[in-house]
């Protein structure tokens, strides 16, 4: 196992899922001093989601969860006061060591997860995001989507991280999607993002 450091953003109930962008305003100073060491290595961030169910308010530095998204500052808007607004690209998924340093920022010391994606042309695979990308379509139909992204859901079959990609945009509970996150093995992955597509669908 090899391990890397990177910078850590952490935030209430955001997830930033691999194959995905995620809009982000900075404006607190420690993360304004985040941004500009990430400028120097190589603009990479991880986005960790805050457990709130173990938040205090006289802990500066909460507990997060130690499977989280990680990416790369892709586009950067720098404001007059200071503040700027960023948008970073989910490039994978990140396991929690240790921290190298917490003060004034997190620096975590994680493994980076590689990705295979050999599952991709399992039948049992093909099979389950079928059906789930039927079901989403549905789902986005009775939202009111407009009819070019229901067909472009289809590219969603050549997409690296298909499964991240529905959960991002989907409406369902935050803590199932850091479970979908998480979840290693894909054909389970896709088992469980099967079953609340499907729940979604039994509520429509």
């Amino acid at each position: 196992m090899s391990t890397t450091t990177i910078p850590i953003f952490p935030l209430p109930e955001v997830i930033l899922f691999p194959g995905t962008f995620l809009p982000l305003h900075i404006f607190e100073p420690r993360y304004r001093m985040m941004l500009d060491y990430c400028s120097e290595s190589g603009e990479e961030m991880a986005v960790a989601p805050i457990k709130l169910d173990k938040l205090r308010k006289s802990n500066p530095y909460p507990e997060i969860e130690t499977i989280f998204g990680w990416g790369k500052i892709i586009r950067r808007d720098p404001l007059p006061d200071g503040r700027s607004n960023i948008l970073l690209e989910g490039k994978g998924i990140a396991r929690l060591e240790n921290y190298e340093v917490m003060d004034p920022f997190r620096i975590g010391i994680v493994e980076k997860i590689e990705s295979n994606l050999d599952y991709i042309e399992s039948p049992e695979f093909i099979e389950t995001f079928d059906r789930i990308l039927s079901l989403t379509k549905r789902i986005l139909l009775s939202e009111g989507a407009q009819d070019n992204l229901i067909i472009r859901m289809n590219e969603l079959w050549n997409h690296p991280f298909p499964l991240d990609f529905i959960s991002s945009i989907l409406n369902f509970d935050f803590n199932k999607k850091q479970e979908i996150l998480s979840q290693m093995d894909p054909i389970l992955k896709a088992k469980t993002l099967l079953e609340i597509v499907e729940d979604m669908n039994l509520r429509e």
